[in-house]
């Protein structure tokens, strides 16, 4: 007998928990697609990093400041700084008939690439991106 008596006691809980009127979803505004709120104006995600405008905005800043004198100098440097501006203002190195000039370009191209690996590593910081 008594054990007739828990089973309706299980019973009548059991279905006290799946009845969708319950005092508690009346109160609280209930339903299951009502369990989130956004109305606090949660932040979108971030965009993904632009390699491209990365490397357009380092590009602009690098022609901008001129040969960094990263392969050194024996005289005025002119030569690196002529390879310099020719990457600058073509978009790739060149080999010229001197090695100054060829090393212009190339230190352009190392340049650039620290400068957007500088850039990305900034962005996964959580910087906004500076381009």
């Amino acid at each position: 007998m008594n054990q007739i008596i828990a089973l309706v006691v299980a019973a009548a809980a059991v279905s006290a928990c799946g009845d969708s009127s319950s005092s508690y979803e009346s109160a609280y505004g209930g339903g299951s697609s009502d369990y989130y709120d956004d109305s606090f104006g949660a932040s979108e995600a971030r965009a993904a990093f632009d390699e491209d405008a990365a490397r357009e905005a380092a590009e602009e800043e690098l022609a901008s400041e001129g040969y960094d004198y990263s392969y050194g100098c024996t005289d005025d440097c002119s030569g690196h700084q002529a390879g310099w501006d020719w990457r600058a203002e073509n978009g790739y190195s060149a080999y010229g008939n001197s090695e100054s000039f060829e090393q212009g370009g190339y230190a352009f191209d190392e340049a650039l690439e620290s400068r957007v690996e500088e850039m990305r590593d900034d962005y996964e910081a959580g910087m906004d991106p500076d381009y």
